[in-house]
């Protein structure tokens, strides 16, 4: 008998995460309703990563006015990178549900700069060797309604808030006039925001121990500190074969544009990142 030929593996981290499930799916076996079912359980939980793709914009503005609009990609180059995401759901009633989830997305390059930056109060110039540090996590927690749950679909809808947190720090090089001494100087600005989101969830068993579970939440708000708009979607797949055993691939999107007003920030924040996920659940 002739040995089976391999599949060809498909490029990148969205090729390997479905490659990943499709060899999972040539093991499945069925399982126990009790144990696996992800709509009749008390919950899940769900680690994983992305590869992201980034598109970030920051301005932070000086008591003379306006700030320079630094593009991080352009100024630092590419920002993308893999990031880390963990997500929960807990069933305390068959209607009523709590939601959380967390990720972080810090990085640090350095760069020539290539033109003059105003960053708060300081002017850096053309020339000068350029440190940045950037920080961007976000702690969520919504509160769950389902206004369906039966064995082969759950619609909720869902309000609660995304805890931002935010750190922007610019640092350069400069020679102390009358000598060969360089001092570093640079400014650093951050801010935490409560965001209030509004959204839904579709959680679908699709068949067997496969799931489609897709989401959707949104914002858009003016107040005395701050004025902005906030969306953010995902949908998975999940094949579900253990109660321990269960695994994930997406696509996560998140933008958010911020003008803010605060003692310690000053300015305005754009941001977007998208791309696919691959993660372990579990089921509870």
């Amino acid at each position: 008998m002739m040995d089976p030929v391999a599949p060809t593996m498909p490029q990148g981290a969205l090729g390997l995460a479905v490659a990943t499930l499709l060899a999972a799916v040539g093991m499945a076996q069925p399982a126990a309703a009790d144990d696996t079912d992800l709509i009749t359980s008390k919950g899940y939980a769900s680690f994983g990563t992305f590869s992201n793709e980034s598109d970030l914009q920051v301005r932070l503005d000086g008591s003379a006015g306006n700030g320079t609009d630094v593009d991080w990609n352009q100024t630092f180059g590419n920002i993308d990178d893999m990031v880390f995401r963990l997500d929960g759901l807990w069933r305390f009633t068959e209607k009523h549900h709590l939601r959380m989830m967390y990720t972080d997305f810090s990085r640090e390059r350095e760069a020539t700069l290539e033109e003059d930056i105003d960053w708060g109060d300081d002017t850096i110039l053309a020339g000068s060797t350029l440190g940045a540090e950037f920080g961007f996590s976000i702690i969520e927690g919504a509160y769950e309604y389902a206004l369906k749950h039966d064995e082969n679909l759950e619609l909720a809808l869902s309000a609660g808030l995304h805890w931002v947190s935010t750190d922007f720090k610019l640092k350069y090089k400069v020679l102390t006039p009358g000598s060969t001494v360089t001092d570093t100087l640079g400014t650093s600005s951050s801010t935490d925001l409560p965001l209030p989101v509004f959204g839904g969830r579709a959680l679908w068993h699709m068949g067997h121990d496969f799931y489609l579970d897709a989401m959707v939440q949104w914002f858009a708000l003016s107040i005395d500190e701050f004025d902005g708009d906030l969306l953010n979607y995902r949908a998975a797949v999940i094949w579900q074969p253990k109660k321990w055993v269960g695994i994930g691939i997406g696509y996560d999107s998140f933008d958010v544009n911020l003008d803010i007003d605060k003692d310690k920030f000053k300015g305005s924040v754009e941001w977007t990142y998208q791309g696919p996920q691959i993660f372990y659940n579990v089921n509870f």
